[in-house]
């Protein structure tokens, strides 16, 4: 009679997760910039071919002043850019409160997206209300801002871009500062108040002699640089509270065909990007 055989030991199967907990909200980020990217290349567009115009008939260079329906196309840019920072903390929120350990979940007269979603106005206080109500998460002291300014905001010369101004938590004008002169920007343009017009920050929004909005093409792409900055910095600071060690956040194809290099390019966002996600561009 053979012996019995020993009975085998079962195969434990441990899934591993191979992709950040985090990781939809910003693949997605793309897609809530669509419209303030396609906006910001008829801008562009329209741009080069008053540029062409204009040297054919003698302007050396092509500068000047644009007419003013550009001014409608830049501010256009900068509502759809707060209408993506809406969506997108919406998602990450929404992605959150079944990952975070003691996420507030019985807040029944808070709610974080639909008709009485908490960040409709995406300002920088409702940003942090909303996450520090159901994460205990304030995102403003992570955020620090690196956007392009004309010579003539930070004084006297050219309105030409030619430097930058950087918003931080220890800054003079803080990142909360910047994002809230933005979102009054879309405020004014969607309700014509002109009582709660934004204060002139330089690279955001400027002001003329006579208190009306002054938006110029690199207002506009700084709007969508800022929602991508803010984005990604909250999703690092947020990702703060996951358990455990998740994996690292990655780069997509979808982010570089949607500008992303240049949106994020020398910002301490590319530098977090380089040093902390896969198949970083920069």
């Amino acid at each position: 009679m053979n012996p019995p055989r020993p009975e085998r030991a079962r195969a434990s199967i441990v899934l591993v997760a191979t992709t950040h907990p985090f990781q939809g909200p910003l693949d997605a980020l793309p897609d809530y910039l669509t419209d303030a990217r396609n906006l910001f290349e008829i801008g562009e567009s329209a741009r080069k071919d008053l540029g062409t115009a204009r040297r054919a008939k003698g302007n050396a260079t092509g500068a000047g002043s644009p007419p003013v329906g550009h001014k409608s196309i830049n501010r256009a840019v900068v509502v759809a850019a707060v209408g993506a920072l809406e969506a997108f903390n919406e998602d990450l929120a929404l992605t959150a409160l079944p990952l975070v350990s003691g996420a507030s979940t019985s807040k029944p007269w808070f709610e974080i997206d639909g008709r009485l979603g908490m960040v409709q106005t995406p300002s920088p206080w409702n940003i942090a209300k909303m996450h520090w109500v159901f994460f205990r998460y304030d995102p403003r002291p992570d955020w620090d801002l690196l956007i392009t300014t004309a010579w003539s905001e930070k004084g006297p010369g050219t309105n030409w871009r030619g430097t930058t101004s950087r918003y931080g938590h220890q800054t003079a004008t803080s990142a909360e500062d910047a994002l809230n002169a933005m979102v009054k920007v879309r405020h004014g343009f969607a309700h014509q108040d002109a009582t709660n017009r934004p204060p002139t920050i330089p690279g955001v929004v400027s002001l003329t002699p006579t208190g009306k909005l002054s938006l110029q093409s690199h207002h506009a792409f700084n709007a969508m640089s800022m929602v991508a900055q803010v984005a990604i910095q909250t999703t690092h600071g947020l990702a703060g509270a996951l358990p455990g060690k998740p994996p690292r956040l990655k780069w997509r194809k979808a982010m570089t065909a949607a500008g992303f290099e240049q949106l994020l390019a020398d910002t301490p966002v590319a530098k977090a990007i380089r040093a902390n996600w896969s198949s970083s561009p920069f």
